[in-house]
């Protein structure tokens, strides 16, 4: 941290006569005593973007003593404030492969006597060289509020970093939100400084980036990509707002993992000053990827698919393992009914094609079934991943001996009956235990009516 630095004279003088002249109206409307009287200390990052004012702990403004901070909340001591200020800062530029080229100084005043679930709103003015920023932080905060306080500055910062409209760019709900919980499950708690004494535990980088994610997620009708893009702070209740987070956590990491992920979310950020929707700029900015808004949807809705039918493992959940194998085991086949008559398709469950049609006619969808299995055995869980090969294996074992001649029959002809009533009996057998694993897998999760 540093003391008062002074690159730039004369806007540094404008923006120093405006942070005081909201500084004391700030403390007349809380009915506290001004700067001086309360020996507020100024704090300065390492890359000077970040300038916290702060009184010393055990004073009225300060923050409250450890003993006294909320459970899962950290004290805002301002000499770690600066701290985790950068360090958001760095990993958020890490993720979107941004150099730091700051244009627009983020003010951070704390009060130590605000409460701690008091609204943290970001402010901004337009100056003649560019944009600052400013925000009041209580003396406790859990660590996403502050997290997403952090994001949501660094992120205006970016959009208006080249705005000479004087008009603010509006940073949407998700993207923010995504972000920033984005970044807390990649690196833990470590993101955050914090004091600790000798018996707390640091928590590092979290193995499961979607464990919670997936609590949430896992059984919900789909949010579509028009509800996740423009919902707006007011509209959620409780239990609402963690849902649309860790549905932001997955738009947001989805996107980066595209081939111009980042580079679509850092043009989004560049020309969001032109917007008024910012849906519009996200088309803008990935229209290669997604040219229309229906394409976007059609993206989201296997994104979320994906995600819900697999458990925490990046595996299929019970019940949706049992629907593919369901539909890998009916299989539609092209059936003539006649000497004189049109070919028709037909679903039929795959043990009475092979009972019932030609080998010629079945063969192709016994081969394509044994490996859509082998597939499905790869990402189903483990109770069901026994019975997939079993199935699997009785298909290729039913293909092998109706290729190859059997020395035990003594023709041709009965050696292929004596292969397809085997493989029947086989069937039959696995049919009977899949029933079995349909009547224990849970029925889906219906999602939580909404409140009115």
């Amino acid at each position: 941290m540093r003391l008062l630095a002074a690159r730039h004279p004369a806007p540094l003088l404008l923006a120093g006569v405006w942070f005081g002249l909201w500084w004391l109206s700030l403390f007349t409307a809380l009915g506290q005593p001004t700067p001086a009287a309360s020996r507020l200390f100024r704090y300065e990052s390492r890359s000077q973007q970040f300038v916290v004012f702060g009184a010393q702990l055990g004073t009225a403004l300060g923050a409250p003593a450890q003993s006294l901070v909320e459970s899962n909340y950290v004290q805002l001591e301002p000499t770690l404030l600066v701290l985790t200020c950068e360090r958001v800062k760095v990993e958020l530029l890490k993720e979107l492969k941004l150099s730091d080229g700051w244009a627009g100084q983020i003010q951070i005043t704390m009060l130590g006597d605000r409460p701690p679930a008091a609204v943290v709103v970001v402010e901004s003015q337009w100056f003649s060289n560019g944009w600052r920023y400013r925000m009041v932080l209580p003396g406790q905060m859990e660590r996403p509020r502050l997290v997403r306080a952090l994001t949501r500055a660094l992120l205006l910062e970016l959009a208006n970093r080249h705005n000479r409209s004087q008009r603010l760019a509006e940073i949407p709900l998700w993207l923010e939100e995504g972000l920033a919980t984005h970044l807390l499950a990649v690196h833990g708690d470590t993101l955050v400084a914090e004091n600790r004494t000798s018996s707390s535990v640091t928590q590092g980088m979290v193995a499961d980036l979607f464990r919670e994610a997936h609590q949430r997620l896992q059984g919900r009708e789909p949010t579509s990509f028009a509800d996740v893009t423009m919902a707006q702070p007011g509209q959620l209740n409780a239990e609402q707002w963690e849902v649309f987070r860790r549905t932001s956590q997955l738009l947001v990491a989805e996107l980066l993992l595209l081939p111009e992920g980042r580079a679509g979310l850092r043009e989004m950020l560049r020309i969001l000053p032109g917007y008024l929707n910012s849906q519009l700029a996200f088309l803008r900015a990935f229209e290669r990827s997604f040219p229309t808004m229906l394409e976007a949807e059609k993206w989201w809705a296997a994104v979320w698919f994906n995600f819900t039918a697999r458990d925490r493992h990046l595996r299929l959940s019970l019940d949706a393992s049992l629907r593919q194998l369901e539909e890998i085991l009916t299989t539609p086949i092209a059936v003539q009914r006649g000497p004189n008559t049109v070919p028709g398709r037909k679903e039929l469950p795959l043990r009475e094609l092979i009972a019932n049609t030609d080998y010629p006619q079945h063969q192709p969808a016994v081969a394509q079934a044994s490996l859509q299995l082998q597939l499905l055995q790869v990402s189903a869980p483990g109770e069901l991943a026994r019975l997939i090969s079993d199935y699997r294996q009785s298909l290729i074992t039913y293909l092998k001996r109706r290729t190859d001649y059997s020395a035990s029959s003594t023709s041709k002809s009965a050696d292929a009956k004596l292969a397809v009533k085997d493989a029947l009996r086989q069937l039959d057998l696995l049919d009977v235990i899949r029933g079995d694993f349909q009547r224990i897998s849970p029925a889906p999760a219906a999602a939580p009516a909404a409140a009115e």
